[in-house]
């Protein structure tokens, strides 16, 4: 019986767990807690993968500290818009500007409130490598963050910590050094569209430096936007009834980038100039860029969400949502900058002199109340840092915006009613076996209605077949089956329709290829766990050539799952200034594409066979890298490199295809090769077989493809006989 397989964008946890009595619960607190959260009386969380889809509903379990747990009613929301484009760039030398697309990196972000509270207010965003957000309820601001250097997240409670352990940067915004920049071309007519799925696309700029950030790793980069982004739209949902989604993301690949402006109000003016003579055709209400330099802050034009000024620049970022930790200086609240930025664009100057009567004082020095800070205050400035914040808008600013987007813009927010836009689809498959392909994933209606699939080809070119899953039309999931005999010359190829709720239509294509999988090593005999071989190494910041050094050490384990430790690395005895290198074999049960991981602190890299499929290496706390690759069900020959320089010391081979959910691969899956001493015929057993075939070649032996030479002498004798004997 053929299997089906689905291919998503992620993975999905059904309502009936959703429903189920007991809240899921992917941050608990660690085993051990790192010194550096100790200091500032954090708690240590540990991260397990969460299955959510977008809508999706969950009670989720958190723990404030070592000794409090809460109860969450989260919702997960989606960042990207539909469609969204992801680029890395560089600067050639003739100074164009290369671009190459980059898939956006998995991150679930969930917005809500605590249980029982529906005052409070909750973002929480769960990536392949770090967690981010904050509970806010009452008197407590509790954040969530991952280090980026040093790998361990952690929460604790901001209103708890002294200002001057945070540092906290003096953030300066300067929109009304430009505020003659103000939209003066915004029609006076209502501009939202369809009030029910308001969203405004927000396209995301960057520097290198703000991929610095993160080490230059662009994935890494990449989550945290989302992450962001994320943040500012839970505010910007819940205060003013909309939502903002990434449209458009540009990140690059190295420090030529075009970018120069000596301070926030100069890298803005040049930010808008580039963009609006090169960049006109990413669809967006707005452009933000965020940059790892220091700006002094940041800027935006005051009032001009789509128009020709509609950008904004938010400078000093982190890249982390902030941790009281020594000699962090400048702890900007990267979410708060963003919001605040994006707030003068929607119409809202500051709390302090933009209003009558004003919310606060706090921008004239007058610090009554300061406590209450709102995202368009600079109530920061005040004793009490940003810890006197609060991640909402005003009410006063809250009209304003609202009263801003629904009569001072001249575009549509929601859908204008137009045709729908359905995206082609490129889909890979793997021998005969049919596959589902959720075609409406990156299709969407300009009406705010859901698509339909209306009809579709049921023969493909090559003449496979497709048919609708379950007759469902809304859910849109086209099964694909190969036809017989195979795709002809790789490819295949088939069309199929929308329509929106008005009943307009869209089409687009499927494009199959099939892709060839890697033949099993399969190796004669094996005993189960892989081998691993340590290595000392004096202060290492990269992986080294193994091949031309010696193990001091060399046992075999049952599995490659070891997560970050202070003490001595798995057998090695060491905790500091040293290398493995673990070679065996994976067993895959079934032939299909397998996302293999490897989550380590510091450096590893991961083959299979000799292809490298994963590059993690360098110093970094524990981090999490992905590979894909086709497999054939058997064994695979696989050799995981890691290091340790000092600190924590982790490494975790993680795996997920081939019905198998994402998990660290089970000790059943790995082995490593042995020799079987007298095995002539190489099955794996030494019986009859192997003593017939040395009494066949009995006599002189040829010194290439003489098997039976056991002993490597040039004859087949007893000895010979002897070695299948004691290996019988």
């Amino acid at each position: 019986m053929n299997t089906v397989r689905m291919i998503t964008v992620g993975l999905t946890l059904t309502l009936a767990s959703i429903a189920a009595a007991s809240p899921v619960a992917p941050l608990r607190a660690a085993e051990t807690t790192p010194s550096a959260v100790k200091k500032f009386g954090g708690t240590a969380l540990r991260m397990t993968p969460l299955r959510t889809d977008i809508g999706d509903e969950l009670r989720m379990q958190i723990p404030l500290d070592a000794h409090r747990d809460v109860a969450l009613q989260l919702q997960r929301i989606d960042v990207l818009a539909p469609g969204a484009v992801l680029d890395v760039a560089t600067v050639l030398k003739d100074g164009t500007i290369a671009s190459t697309p980059m898939d956006f990196p998995r991150v679930d972000c969930f917005q809500g409130h605590v249980e029982g509270e529906p005052d409070s207010h909750v973002f929480l965003a769960i990536g392949p490598s770090t967690a981010n957000g904050w509970i806010e309820r009452q008197s407590e601001l509790h954040v969530i963050s991952t280090h980026p250097d040093e790998g361990w997240t952690a929460i604790y409670d901001l209103k708890t910590i002294d200002p001057v352990d945070m540092n906290w940067k003096d953030f300066h915004c300067a929109v009304q050094e430009i505020a003659e920049h103000e939209s003066h071309d915004a029609k006076s007519t209502r501009a939202r569209g369809d009030l029910n799925c308001l969203a405004m696309l927000m396209a995301i700029e960057t520097d290198w430096e703000f991929a610095g950030l993160f080490g230059g790793n662009l994935e890494a980069a990449s989550e945290y936007i989302q992450t962001l982004v994320g943040a500012v739209s839970s505010i910007y949902d819940r205060d003013i009834g909309i939502k903002v989604n990434v449209s458009y993301t540009r990140l690059w690949a190295d420090s030529n980038d075009p970018w120069s402006g000596g301070d926030s109000g100069a890298q803005l003016n040049q930010f808008q100039s580039n963009w609006e003579s090169t960049m006109d055709q990413v669809s967006r209400h707005m452009a933000h860029f965020f940059s790892g330099r220091n700006l002094g802050g940041g800027v935006a034009y005051l009032g001009t969400l789509c128009t020709n000024y509609g950008y904004a620049v938010s400078g000093n970022m982190n890249g982390y949502f902030p941790t009281p930790l020594e000699n962090n200086n400048g702890a900007n609240w990267d979410p708060m900058v963003v919001a605040h930025e994006t707030g003068h664009t929607c119409g809202s100057g500051h709390t302090h002199d933009s209003y009558n009567p004003p919310p606060d004082g706090c921008g004239n020095g007058d610090c009554n109340g300061a406590n209450q800070g709102t995202v368009m205050s600079y109530c920061h400035l005040c004793g009490g840092g940003m810890s006197n914040m609060r991640m909402e808008f005003h009410p006063q600013v809250q009209s304003v915006i609202i009263n801003y987007l629904e009569t001072g813009i001249s575009c549509e927010l929601a859908g204008d009613g137009s045709e729908p836009f359905a995206s082609s689809d490129l889909v890979n498959v793997l021998g005969p076996e049919p596959v589902d392909i959720p075609v409406l994933d990156n299709d969407y209606t300009n009406d705010c209605s859901a698509p339909i699939v209306s009809s579709w080809e049921t023969v493909s070119l090559d003449g496979g077949t497709i048919e609708l899953v379950d007759d469902d039309a809304a859910m849109g999931i086209l099964r694909y089956t190969p036809p017989t005999g195979g795709i002809i010359g790789g490819g295949d190829f088939f069309r199929y329709d929308i329509e929106d709720a008005n009943q307009q239509s869209a089409s687009a294509s499927v494009l199959v290829l099939e892709i060839a999988a890697r033949a099993p090593d399969n190796p004669v005999a094996t005993e189960p766990g892989p081998t691993a071989a340590y290595y000392e190494l004096d202060d290492p910041q990269s992986l080294p050539d193994f091949d031309g050094l010696e193990p001091y050490l060399v046992e075999t384990i049952t599995d490659v799952n070891y997560p970050s430790t202070n003490g001595n690395f798995a057998g090695s005895g060491r905790s500091e200034d040293f290398g493995v290198v673990f070679d065996g074999f994976i067993d895959v049960p079934a032939s299909d594409q397998y996302t293999i991981y490897t989550d380590s602190d510091d450096g590893s890299k991961l083959y299979v066979g000799d292809e490298l499929l994963i590059d993690n290496d360098g110093l970094h706390g524990m981090r999490e890298i992905a590979g894909t690759i086709a497999l054939q069900a058997g064994r695979h020959a696989v050799r995981v490199e890691f290091f340790e320089r000092g600190g924590g010391a982790g490494c975790i081979v993680r795996i997920e295809g081939g019905g198998l959910d994402k998990q660290p691969v089970p000790a059943l899956m790995w082995s490593h090769e042995i020799e079987v001493v007298g095995d002539v015929n190489n099955d794996g057993n030494v019986d009859v077989t192997d003593l017939l075939q040395v009494i066949l070649d009995w006599g002189s032996c040829p010194p290439v493809n003489c098997p039976s030479d056991l002993d490597g002498n040039g004859q087949v004798n007893v000895e010979d006989l002897l070695v299948v004997l004691s290996g019988w």
